[in-house]
């Protein structure tokens, strides 16, 4: 139904755009159609953007700055996209979700991981950024701006700056490099600032005691325990400190109260082939004790093997399904002790939601050290598809946080990310990518050739980013 009601407003609003077109009055105010998408042309911004234009100097540096991080990014995204087409040639995923045609497209609404708000607000301030910030250098080095303003396509998508391709292609080339560069500099620049406002609002949200899953399917993801035996939970600690005898009485936000009579401890999911765990420990095992210390939570776990050794014996005690065994285990690992099994923590049947919430919160603290290099900055333009795409759903359940909170992190984090990928993107050698005009003159400076080795190196970017689309999607 609500798809319905999104393609009548949509339709209607087409249906006005040719109206209007039809009787003129579009062209009167200096807009353009083309099919749904206008563009809204506004003297007032030209005439904004020429009064930030007056600080050249700052503008100058602002756009030379980032053409080493331009050159940088270039190489990255151009040995990226290649060893993708290898990646896929070699060892072809199946369809999914994630090879889909539609999530190629940085659109929100149409890519499935991007969230139609926060996904149009970022990609909104990645074009606007992006676009004026061409038309303000174009004016810092005296070229003409043409026209400046907004796309519209029922809701803004983005800004516009048309620089006199004439007056462009005669400037000099240093010139059209800072006109050029600006567009991805801007992208860069944002994105740090985002991120580093995201980083600090992070500050204000903490890992909620909720559940993540019940295996007897009486209480709903992401709801949140208020108090265990009497005891008023507001932290993880106070959580862990209550629930170390048996039976756990909980109560719910929702005012929900549960007896829960099984084992407490730490859930074996999985054990590792090869290592000491295994013909040990089996899944489905829970552990409470180690070394006659009683455990549970996974964290409690990692705490005690922090301080033992490779090669050092422990003592388990487990819970088996239908009664309690005391497991010996010698440790293996190298620079640490390893017992080779995949773990969750376990209350009587319930999975608490803050040993993955705080994960979520390690990975997202740890991005600024991450885009110190090329593997890193792969992980950030992945993290919404692999990692995390926003607080929202039971994202939003597993922290403690106000909801404005939420919505400044939301933002925020789709502003950076955007910005990040777009700018990375446009270093793409491929005309007409401003990382392809750039390439173009910085050949001609150094071949006479220029204009056929750029034609050569836009074929093999788009022709690759064709394959990356099409190989997972084709069946031989």
């Amino acid at each position: 139904m609500n798809a319905e009601i999104a393609l009548i407003v949509f339709l209607t609003y087409w249906l006005i755009i040719e109206a209007l077109r039809t009787k003129g009055v579009l062209e009167k105010y200096d807009i353009t159609a083309y099919g749904p998408l206008l563009m809204i042309r506004s003297k007032r911004i030209v005439g904004f953007l020429k009064k930030l234009s007056k600080y050249e100097r700052f503008w100058r540096i602002y756009a030379i700055v980032g053409v080493p991080l331009i050159f940088i990014g270039m190489a990255f995204m151009f040995f990226l996209i290649i060893f993708m087409d290898y990646v896929l040639l070699t060892s072809p995923p199946p369809p999914s979700e994630i090879t889909s045609p539609r999530n190629v497209l940085l659109i929100p609404g149409v890519n499935q991981f991007i969230p139609l708000i926060w996904g149009a607000i970022g990609l909104l301030v990645t074009l606007i950024v992006h676009e004026f910030s061409h038309g303000i250098l174009a004016l810092v080095e005296k070229i003409r701006v043409k026209s400046v303003g907004v796309l519209l396509l029922l809701l803004p998508i983005g800004g516009f700056a048309e620089p006199d391709e004439e007056e462009l292609k005669k400037a000099e080339t240093s010139k059209k490099i800072r006109v050029f560069a600006s567009g991805i500099t801007g992208n860069f620049i944002v994105a740090a600032l985002a991120f580093v406002l995201f980083f600090h609002f992070l500050s204000y949200i903490s890992p909620a005691v909720a559940v993540l899953h019940d295996s007897s399917g009486r209480i709903e993801a992401g709801t949140k325990i208020v108090e265990v035996n009497g005891v008023k939970i507001k932290t993880p600690e106070d959580f862990e400190k209550a629930i170390t005898k048996t039976p756990v009485k909980i109560k719910l936000e929702n005012g929900k109260e549960i007896v829960l009579n099984g084992v407490v401890g730490v859930e074996i999911i999985g054990v590792m082939k090869d290592m000491p765990a295994e013909g040990v420990l089996k899944e489905g095992m829970i552990i409470v004790e180690v070394d006659g210390k009683r455990i549970v939570s996974t964290k409690q776990l990692a705490e005690i093997l922090k301080n033992k050794k490779p090669g050092e014996e422990i003592t388990l005690k487990v819970w088996n399904g239908s009664g309690y065994e005391v497991k010996s285990l010698v440790l293996g690992g190298e620079d640490r002790a390893l017992m080779g099994v995949y773990i969750r923590d376990n209350v009587s049947g319930i999975v608490p939601s803050y040993p993955y919430a705080e994960r979520i919160l390690s990975t997202l603290k740890s991005i600024p050290k991450m885009i110190t290099n090329p593997a890193g900055w792969a992980f950030v333009m992945a993290m919404p598809i692999t990692t995390f795409n926003s607080f929202s759903g039971i994202y939003e359940k597993i922290f403690y946080g106000d909801k404005v909170i939420f919505y400044v992190l939301n933002a925020l984090y789709w502003i950076g990310w955007i910005n990040f990928y777009v700018g990375l993107f446009n270093c793409l050698p491929a005309i007409p990518l401003d990382g392809g005009r750039i390439f173009q003159e910085f050949l001609k400076k150094v071949s006479p050739k220029a204009e056929s080795l750029s034609k050569v190196t836009t074929v093999i970017v788009f022709v690759s980013i064709a394959l990356s689309v099409i190989i997972p999607n084709v069946r031989v």
